[in-house]
Order: C-alpha cells, then sequence, then structure tokens
C-alpha cells in the first residue's frame, strides 16, 4: 500500500513537472514572438519615417495621343470641376472609380450599368475617399502604400476592370 502512494506521488510529481515546462517552453515562445515584433515595428518605423507621404501624380511613360496629359494643380475646386474617370473597377460589392486628379471613390452595391456609370461622372465633384497615383510599372498606388494592378480580365463575369487609361474594356 505505501508503495502504491509512494508511486501515485512520484508520478504526480513528474506530470506536474512536464506540465510546468510545457508552460515555461508556451511563455518563452510568446516572449519571443513580442520581440520579434517588436523588431519588425522598429525596422518599419525606420523604413518609413514619419514624414508625409509624396502624393505628387506621374505620368506613364507610354500614353498615347488620346490622352491627356496630368498636371497637378493645387487649386481642389479647378481639380474637382475637371474630373475625368480613368480606371474602372466593378465586382459583386460596388464599383470603385479612379478619376484623373488621383482621387478614388467608392460606391457599395451598384451594378455596372450605364445609370450607374453616370451617376459616378456627376457626383465626382465630392472629397475622395483615397488618393493614388501610377507607379512607373503601370501599377495604381492607392494611399501609398496598396497596390493595384489593372489588367484586362476577360475569364471573370461578375469582376474586373471595366476602365483602363481611359479605354473601357466592357460592353453595356
Amino acid at each position: 500500500m505505501t508503495r502504491f502512494i509512494l508511486i501515485m506521488v512520484l508520478s504526480l510529481a513528474i506530470f506536474s513537472c512536464k506540465n510546468d515546462t510545457a508552460k515555461q517552453q508556451e511563455l518563452t515562445l510568446e516572449a519571443k514572438e513580442l520581440l520579434l515584433k517588436e523588431k519588425e515595428l522598429e525596422l518599419r518605423a525606420k523604413e518609413f519615417p514619419n514624414a508625409e507621404v509624396d502624393t505628387a501624380q506621374f505620368t506613364v511613360d507610354q500614353q498615347t495621343d488620346d490622352q491627356e496629359a496630368e498636371s497637378p494643380s493645387t487649386n481642389t475646386e479647378e481639380k474637382q470641376g475637371n474630373r475625368k474617370l480613368r480606371f474602372l473597377y466593378y465586382s459583386s460589392i460596388g464599383l470603385r472609380a479612379y478619376f484623373n486628379d488621383g482621387s478614388v471613390f467608392v460606391f457599395p452595391k451598384r451594378g455596372l450599368t450605364k445609370e450607374n456609370i453616370q451617376f459616378i461622372k456627376s457626383n465626382s465633384e465630392e472629397k475622395a475617399i483615397q488618393t493614388y497615383v501610377i507607379e512607373k510599372d503601370g501599377s495604381l498606388l492607392i494611399d501609398g502604400w496598396k497596390h493595384e494592378y489593372p489588367v484586362v480580365n476577360k475569364n471573370e463575369n461578375f469582376e474586373g476592370w471595366a476602365m483602363i487609361n481611359y479605354k473601357w474594356l466592357v460592353k453595356f
């Protein structure tokens, strides 16, 4: 009987030690993860200084004759009056319109119809939600950090680019 009690006490001690080591390993892993996250944040802070993001407009090197050359203007009222739809993305969620002055508007729950396109063009006087610039590779840099790549996607019926660089890719 005493042997049985002694074996039980020893087995409980061993199991509790294993449980403690597992907890210690878990705590050390969490501490290492926190250190890695701190280092990553420090690297990002060094990589992206607190200076304001450059939102100057760039033109694509390969423009055709029917496209306008962009010239950034400082007068926002003048920009809003001369806005032309340059890129249009459609999906089941809604429409995302990119205008020639670098402004981006999102129109949720709107389908790709002539009426909605006219609505977008007529309601472009509002203040933009986001801004974009055209990179040298033709991609769109939105708000200085997110890239969009306008490409013709003929396989998709429910989402894709309806207009790229003033050129319509879909028929109504």
